[in-house]
């Protein structure tokens, strides 16, 4: 089979099974107007997505825009105040990016003056939010926001201002990578590299915004945009072509015989979870912890002592085995590192989230 008629297959394929089973997710189809407010929703959308299941970004992504609709509310907020929002989601610091972010974002004004208030001033005396913002669609302003990279940036764009901009993520790369080349290898890596991928992506895009409404289909044809396509290629990713268990039997690529890892061996699970070994953790009940999770654990514990905590009253907490004289180095490290990140501050003995 020719290389151009697998993509014309691919993109076919992907806009049909798209056109049934298009989730309903509350960031997607934003009947915003205003660029800026609709690029805010969009941008604390794809940070909330990162590493986190979308069922939980859900709810708390309503919550969070409750609490700051609008840019100017987030660049606003204390440290204190935006890890209380982020609660569920782990991560932590990507809540301090992501209000990093809003800062850099907005023009601030002094009410009358017309002067602007800077990000340095804004953390040190707590200001009413501002009104005024600028969001750019420039791929290279874009990434030079707090916590945004070549994905996310490129996501913006999709879905904010359907400026067609080919990207590459999880969902992305494991989809184009086992239809056009193979199934991953058996640490999980991929033969061919995300610029391969990204190329390849461009091509497809390309293909897919041309494609043709079926007057004869017997359901509704969706939009034809940059923003539909790469969410259909988030839900394919994320209910038919999955990491551990993709649905072969119900695959339509495998069905019309392009997907080349279909029904092929995938990389052993217990396998990669042995590798998940190499990242900087310890054994709690027999169980490998990484430290990112007691990290997380701390934080957690923190939302609910506005007044702080003690060292040793988050080792008792987050350790099942605590023991002062095994542990205490250890866990000191933990904490330095939430100091360093801004989400934990230290008063005398005490323990708190960062103000």
């Amino acid at each position: 089979m020719k290389h151009s008629e697998r993509v014309t297959i691919f993109v076919t394929e992907i806009w049909n099974w798209y056109a049934r089973h298009k989730r309903e997710l509350p960031w997607r189809d934003l009947q915003i107007a205003d660029d800026t407010q609709r690029a805010y929703q969009i941008m604390v959308s794809e940070i909330m997505l990162q590493q986190t299941q979308v069922t939980r970004v859900k709810i708390v992504f309503r919550n969070f825009l409750s609490l700051y609709p609008k840019i100017g509310d987030l660049a606003a907020a204390p440290n204190a105040d935006v890890i209380l929002a982020w609660r569920g989601m782990g991560y932590n610091s990507r809540a301090l990016r992501l209000r990093d972010a809003a800062r850099a974002l907005l023009e601030f004004r002094v009410p009358g003056s017309g002067s602007r208030v800077t990000s340095q001033k804004l953390a040190t005396r707590n200001p009413q939010p501002a009104t005024k913002s600028y969001f750019p669609k420039e791929m290279k302003q874009l990434q030079a926001l707090p916590g945004v990279g070549h994905y996310t940036a490129a996501a913006i764009r999709n879905f904010a201002f359907n400026i067609p901009t080919p990207c590459i993520d999880t969902n992305i790369r494991r989809i184009l990578h086992r239809t056009f080349i193979g199934p991953e290898y058996e640490d999980g890596s991929w033969k061919k590299d995300d610029g391969y991928l990204l190329k390849l992506a461009s091509e497809i895009l390309d293909v897919a915004l041309q494609q043709e409404v079926n007057p004869k289909s017997q359901i509704p044809n969706p939009k034809y945009d940059t923003a539909n396509w790469h969410a259909a290629l988030m839900d394919f990713g994320s209910l038919v072509c999955t990491k551990r268990s993709p649905k072969w039997d119900i695959c339509p690529l495998a069905q019309k015989g392009i997907m080349k890892a279909a029904y092929k061996t995938l990389p052993n699970c217990k396998l990669q979870i042995a590798n998940c070994k190499k990242e900087p953790g310890r054994e709690m009940c027999g169980r490998y912890i990484p430290n990112r999770i007691f990290r997380g654990k701390i934080v957690e514990e923190l939302r609910d002592e506005p007044s702080g905590l003690q060292l040793e009253e988050i080792g008792s907490r987050i350790c099942l085995d605590w023991s002062e004289e095994e542990h205490r180095k250890w866990l000191d490290g933990l904490v330095e590192k939430l100091i360093k990140d801004t989400l934990v501050e230290k008063r005398a003995k005490t323990y708190m989230l960062a103000s």
